[in-house]
């Protein structure tokens, strides 16, 4: 069966979604944004007490983009390959992970800065920037880079004060 441009379109841009899901996953795991950490978690019924958004967003977008090509071998109507494709043991591995992430995050998977908050504590109520941290970004040299991490680090302020008004 040959799919219509209409649905090869539809498929690609579906994928394409699913797969820039990683870009904000991937931003906010490399530390330079840090105030998810200390929000409360999106999920109402998610078992850590951290986010672990970040995390999911990443696999989920590994998985789309893992899965293009089966969409690809759809499209231009080769069942097999689509099959062959799917058969594939990588293909699968991100579900664990999806799966993990939307419950917890081991900490020791996660970045350098991450791990270092955890040890700090890890809560809401604990600011993920150490003051050694928040003296290198004021030495930054003036910039976008560094003013968005400045109000990265005056949102965390506000929201561990918040949280630990709470507690």
């Amino acid at each position: 069966m040959y799919l219509g441009t209409e649905e090869i379109v539809l498929a690609v841009v579906a994928y394409g979604v699913i797969a820039a899901m990683a870009i904000p996953g991937v931003r906010a795991l490399t530390g330079k944004r840090r105030a998810w950490t200390v929000k409360p978690p999106y999920n109402f019924n998610q078992v850590s007490s951290r986010n672990t958004w970040p995390f999911m967003m990443t696999w989920v977008g590994v998985a789309g983009l893992l899965s293009l090509p089966a969409t690809y071998f759809e499209a231009i109507g080769d069942e097999a390959m689509r099959q062959r494709w799917w058969d594939l043991p990588f293909i699968w591995i991100p579900v664990p992970f999806i799966l993990l992430a939307y419950i917890w995050w081991p900490a020791k998977l996660a970045p350098r800065w991450y791990r270092e908050w955890v040890e700090r504590g890890g809560q809401r109520f604990v600011m993920p920037w150490s003051d050694d941290e928040i003296a290198a970004v004021r030495e930054l040299p003036e910039g976008r880079g560094r003013m968005k991490m400045l109000e990265d680090i005056d949102r965390c302020r506000q929201l561990t004060a918040a949280a630990g008004a709470d507690a």
